[in-house]
């Protein structure tokens, strides 16, 4: 068996995820490095850049100020309380707050073919909750459904990625329909959820389809990017750019309706339509400075995460267009 055919293997597939091959995609961490992606370009998406800034630090104490220590580490509250000026202390951290933020609301539960959107969000999570923790950083998630949340406290522990794995396995097993119900929870609340519970210089890995990552989501974007860096991996499934060209029957797991082939109009309007959204959500990405990476679920998961994450001595691809 080729290495390329045993990625494809390795890769999740179905409707619903298994805690199986969640836990086997551990095979592959060695060969991602989460921390320095590769430069790609894209004609949607453009330059993704990366805006990290280190391994954080944590408070240790306050001491008296010292000729030559940084004015910006002076703790005023101390100094005006006590009044002579006093500096903080902080402790340099080994490892990085690594926080896998995973959307497993109702859209994601679709798929045309290989894996849902779901399965192949589940699979991305498991890849690089076992890289991080190969690169001994503290491995944390969110998981985000439709009128809950769950949150793995991070730790650099597998007991931690297990945990993020059975919870997301499960939550993603509770999936019946694709169809969002009135009063679910918008992608908003989960991005001012994680800017609660993430702690300065962490590293967040947001996966989801963004099918509603608009300007409700700007001013949380916003606070969130302050203090940690944020990565967007967004799943989606060809049919949900592009009609099918046969005729089919669709359904919501309620209703059902004929999509009919020969309905130009149609086709032309959804492909409009889904491509003014998509540019909506790569506009916003670009406004805040933010990596934004497509995955098609339809396509095996881990040689895409190989061509962006795998490879420390790979070169920096070309700025000239790529060929055909």
């Amino acid at each position: 068996m080729t290495q390329e055919a045993s990625h494809t293997e390795l890769s999740p597939r179905g409707a619903y995820p298994a805690v199986g091959p969640m836990v086997q995609l551990r095979h592959i961490a060695r060969q991602l490095q989460l921390f320095r992606p590769r430069l790609a370009r894209s004609d949607q998406a453009g330059n993704l850049l990366t805006r990290y800034r280190g391994r954080g630090m944590n408070f240790e104490e306050v001491r008296d100020y010292q000729a030559g220590d940084d004015v910006r580490s002076i703790d005023w509250r101390v100094t005006a309380r006590t009044g002579s000026a006093h500096t903080k202390l902080y402790q340099e951290e080994r490892e990085r707050p690594v926080l896998i933020l995973l959307d497993l609301r109702s859209p994601m539960f679709f798929g045309s073919r290989r894996a849902f959107k779901s399965v192949a969000g589940c699979g991305i999570a498991a890849a690089l909750g076992w890289a991080g923790l190969q690169h001994s950083d503290r491995i944390g998630a969110l998981l985000f459904s439709d009128q809950s949340s769950e949150t793995v406290r991070p730790r650099r522990s597998h007991h931690s990625v297990l945990a993020m794995i059975h919870g997301m396995v499960a939550r993603a097993g509770a999936l019946q329909n694709p169809a969002a119900s009135a009063g679910n929870q918008p992608l908003r609340l989960l991005l001012e959820e994680a800017r609660r519970i993430a702690r300065p210089g962490s590293a967040m890995f947001l996966i989801s389809d963004c099918h509603d990552l608009d300007e409700s989501c700007a001013q949380p974007l916003y606070l969130l990017t302050r203090h940690a860096d944020l990565q967007i991996l967004r799943v989606s499934d060809p049919f949900e750019r592009r009609l099918p060209d046969q005729s089919l029957t669709i359904s919501d797991g309620v209703q059902r309706t004929f999509l009919n082939a020969g309905n130009r109009s149609l086709r032309a309007y959804f492909a409009t339509s889904q491509a003014e959204a998509r540019a909506a959500v790569e506009q916003l990405c670009r406004r805040h400075r933010l990596p934004l990476l497509d995955f098609d679920n339809t396509q095996p998961v881990v040689p895409a995460l190989l061509r962006v994450y795998g490879g420390r001595q790979a070169k920096p691809a070309r700025t000239g267009r790529p060929r055909q």
